[in-house]
């Protein structure tokens, strides 16, 4: 491991950029697909999470309310670039972030950098300074904008902070470029999780190059550098093999692991859907905790417990 990989790997747990469950002190982690998991990824924190809050809150104003989109992106440009100027750690994030760049991508034949709204910024305005190209926004809204005019017959190389299922670009991002009859001719990112997005992207035809990835191996070389416990490993490893089988292993015992009482409403909701529609196919090995689950949040929530199975409620009418 080289001691720039060292250093990335250490800054993404000292800034928990990649947050991993804490059976004592912390409720698991729930996803936007409302299945549970050990492992949550926040790639902007490795900024810093107290900067990487006061900036996104801060991109969010100005797109609020600023409505000209040239000098919404003035100010955009102004907030990042002065965050980045004055902290040498986010600096040293962009550091190995661009050299991967340079060596991943003929950079001749690149027009300009592009980054999509919010948390692209934060990396691909600092990415497009370095490598001295106009920086293209590109918004939720479906508009873009760059200081220097970019469009038909442009290449751009696109900059992100994760790439997941890689939703965002193909329902976003790239149909953007597409209708402004730009090229992207590839992608950047710190992160990744998974393989569904990388795969996506690249049978697609896009090149993708990421200074880390959220995988298996990832969490082996924490543990090797003393970042983490051997244990966490393992457990993630069933996680990674079977969603299932680390739940039944490790959550379907106590349902204080789940801090229903201080959950926020999001993630009580992703609970809910995800004991009442039993997507791993849980209820039959585990009715009985199925039913305490949900009687919990019935309490929580001042309403009747109808029963975890509906086959159930059947039987008692």
């Amino acid at each position: 491991m080289t001691s720039a990989t060292a250093s990335l790997l250490k800054r993404i747990h000292e800034t928990k950029a990649v947050s991993i469950w804490d059976h004592s002190n912390g409720p698991v982690f729930w996803y936007a697909a409302s299945v549970p998991g050990p492992f949550y990824v926040n790639t902007e924190q490795v900024l810093g999470p107290a900067l990487a809050d006061k900036l996104l809150k801060q991109i969010t104003t100005i797109i609020e309310t600023i409505a000209g989109v040239p000098e919404r992106s003035a100010e955009l440009y102004q907030l990042i670039r002065n965050a980045y100027d004055a902290d040498p750690n986010f600096q040293a994030v962009i550091t190995p972030l661009v050299d991967k760049i340079r060596s991943s991508f003929d950079l001749s034949k690149v027009d300009a950098i592009s980054g999509g709204e919010r948390r692209d910024w934060l990396f691909s305005l600092p990415v497009a300074w370095a490598l001295d190209k106009p920086h293209l926004y590109l918004f939720k809204n479906k508009m873009a904008y760059c200081a220097t005019p970019v469009g038909e017959g442009h290449h751009v190389l696109h900059i992100s902070d994760l790439i997941n299922n890689a939703a965002s670009y193909f329902d976003l991002w790239l149909p953007i470029l597409e209708a402004m009859h730009v090229t992207c001719i590839g992608t950047a990112c710190i992160n990744t999780r998974g393989e569904n997005g990388l795969n996506r992207l690249e049978t697609a035809g896009y090149k993708v190059a990421a200074l880390n990835h959220i995988d298996l191996a990832f969490f082996q070389k924490s543990a090797d550098s003393g970042l983490i416990r051997q244990e966490v490993v393992e457990e993630i490893a069933t996680y990674l093999m079977s969603g299932r089988a680390w739940a039944a292993r490790y959550l379907m015992q106590d349902v204080n692991l789940f801090g229903i009482q201080s959950l926020d409403k999001k993630s009580l909701d992703r609970l809910c859907t995800f004991f009442q529609q039993d997507p791993w196919n849980l209820r039959d090995d585990h009715a009985a905790f199925f039913g305490e689950v949900l009687s919990t949040v019935a309490r929580l929530r001042g309403e009747a417990f109808k029963g975890a199975d509906p086959a159930q409620d059947q039987r008692r009418a």
